[in-house]
């Protein structure tokens, strides 16, 4: 009988449960693809309960791009006009170590920078935050969900006191009505969108409304699709809350008794009556009431955005208003309704649990609040005031630090910023700039390895074990099912094994990475995000689990 790993889909947020199984199982085991490489065989986990057997097209082929262009050893040069020579760990670590030791010395640990991914494991993210945040006492660790979900981030702390979706995947299949905004689920979550469009074929009663300047695959199958005026999506959100308080559709008990300064919001919802909010976005007044009454005569809405939203200038005003709409109608806390941001990154929730932003620490902390910090600093063994105070820099004022000489050693891990950043020009002359630039990658060549000084080759998804948790708040055992090739090492390996080379042995004493995430999920007790009751172990053997679940005994999930 063929054995399947099962492990989960790198490509997105919605999180796909994957089997993968080797390929001398299959029934011609010599086929491979264009470069010689054996194939693997992939096929969805219907066991998985957030995508229950379905897969698209990316997780279908996605290992088709295990093989090809790999980074195997690590590689140094001097500067950026040289070739890169060949290395062994042994020194490439010893390089590492001594100019951050210098840097410390010279500029302070201010000066040390690093950009991390959404495609990290949890055990990664976790490494890192206590390398930089706690070892070496910066804040200054960001992601490239900085670009995707910080606004989703910043618009749940702000709204809700803590980050944190409010909903998940089976609400797909329980709302009377589903508000897409800056999504175009249909390509880009496709999983999702076909549960949802499921539903809505199904029940009749079920109304979808999208917002989106095009006419999006996602758009033809709405009951009401806006195509407002690029920029606009806070007006029209004001003009459907103008009518939803002007037709008292809010909820008064839910209001008094679960929001505040809900006055102060009346107010401005007063200025966007709906002959000035259509204008403003460039609709009718008809389809701007159609879409009030949708949601005001709904018993469960469900509020679905992704990057149009998250990726705006005014990214966090506009989740903010998207989860003023669920207070003032109390459309929260209930199946089939409430604000879900779908997340772009596999593991973007982990890392945000892990403490992966500048601005954040693990167990949904900030690191502005001196109680979290001290929660922190006493759980890692830190004396008091080791960790700042200030957020670090986020991706963005990296690449400033490079422009102004405020930044000595840029590490960039799983992630290719010289063509994911904004003002690509700008953003590469930077990279020139840089001191000092270690770029960790499963691949060689790629455009950012142009300006790295140090390439460290890092183990791929598929050759090492951690754990990822999607939109929804599941957490999947991603089990390696392969050996890394050559010299390639875990990231979390990586990190760790500088910081025992700092001087901080004890701190990184980890054996696998089912340690790592043991001490980990100590970080996330009595928090919003408990996940005290799972480890790998328990993951092997039950399957993925959703938090909040805390270790039996200590809440009431058990």
């Amino acid at each position: 009988m063929t054995e399947f790993t099962k492990t989960l889909c790198p490509y997105c947020g919605v999180g796909c449960g994957l089997e993968v199984s080797p390929p001398a199982q299959l029934a011609k085991p010599t086929n491979r693809d264009s470069q010689g490489n054996p194939i693997w065989r992939v096929r969805g986990d219907k066991a998985h309960p957030s995508s229950k057997g379905m897969v698209c097209v990316k997780g279908a082929t996605i290992a088709e791009s295990l093989d090809k262009n790999r980074l195997h050893y690590p590689m140094v040069r001097d500067s950026l006009d040289q070739e890169f020579r060949r290395v062994s760990w042994d020194e490439v670590f010893n390089i590492i170590t001594q100019r951050i030791q210098t840097i410390r010395s010279n500029q302070g640990s201010e000066a040390i920078c690093m950009y991390g991914s959404g495609q990290f494991q949890t055990e990664d993210y976790y490494i890192a935050q206590k390398l930089l945040k706690g070892c070496l006492g910066t804040n200054n660790f960001d992601a490239n969900s900085r670009l995707c979900m910080s606004s989703a981030v910043s618009g749940y702390i702000q709204s809700f006191g803590s980050d944190g979706p409010p909903c998940c995947y089976e609400d797909l299949d329980l709302t009377d009505c589903a508000f897409l905004i800056g999504t175009n689920t249909a390509e880009c979550h496709p999983i999702v969108f076909n549960r949802l469009v499921k539903h809505h074929k199904k029940n009749r009663h079920v109304k979808m409304i999208v917002v989106d300047p095009r006419r999006t695959p996602t758009a033809e199958a709405a009951d009401l699709h806006l195509a407002i005026r690029p920029g606009t999506d806070i007006d029209l959100m004001n003009g459907m809350a103008h009518l939803l308080m002007r037709w008292n559709y809010i909820d008064i008990g839910f209001i008094d008794e679960c929001t505040s300064n809900f006055s102060e919001y009346a107010e401005v919802i007063r200025h966007y009556p709906p002959e000035v909010a259509a204008r403003q976005c460039g609709i009718s007044i008809e389809d701007l009431e159609t879409a009030a009454r949708y949601w005001g005569e709904s018993q469960r809405v469900l509020s679905l955005w992704s990057m149009g939203v998250n990726q705006s200038s005014e990214g966090t005003a506009k989740v903010r208003t998207i989860i003023n709409l669920h207070l003032m109608t109390g459309q929260i806390g209930k199946p089939g309704a409430g604000p879900f941001s779908l997340t772009g990154q596999p593991n973007a929730m982990g890392g945000r649990e892990a403490g992966g932003l500048a601005h954040l620490l693990p167990g949904y902390r900030l690191v502005k609040n001196p109680q979290h910090r001290a929660e922190v600093e006493q759980f890692w063994g830190l004396e008091p005031g080791r960790i700042s105070p200030h957020p670090g820099l986020t991706a963005w004022d990296m690449i400033t630090g490079l422009e102004n000489d405020a930044v000595g050693l840029l590490w960039i891990a799983a992630t290719n910023p010289a063509v994911s950043m904004p003002d690509l020009e700008r953003t590469k002359k930077a990279l020139w700039r840089s001191p000092l630039t270690i770029y960790q990658d499963a691949y060689y060549p790629t455009e950012t390895s142009a300006y790295a000084h140090i390439l460290l080759p890092a183990a791929q998804w598929s050759e090492k074990t951690g754990v990822m948790t999607n939109s929804e708040r599941t957490v999947t055992l991603c089990q390696a099912f392969r050996q890394p090739p050559r010299e390639a090492k875990a990231d979390w390996e990586i990190f760790a094994e500088v910081g025992r080379r700092l001087g901080f042995e004890k701190e990184f004493a980890f054996a696998n990475s089912s340690q790592v995430y043991a001490e980990f999920v100590q970080l996330t007790g009595d928090r919003l995000c408990d996940m005290t009751g799972i480890s790998h172990e328990q993951l092997q053997i039950n399957g993925p689990t959703q938090w909040p679940h805390p270790k039996q005994g200590s809440g009431e999930w058990g």
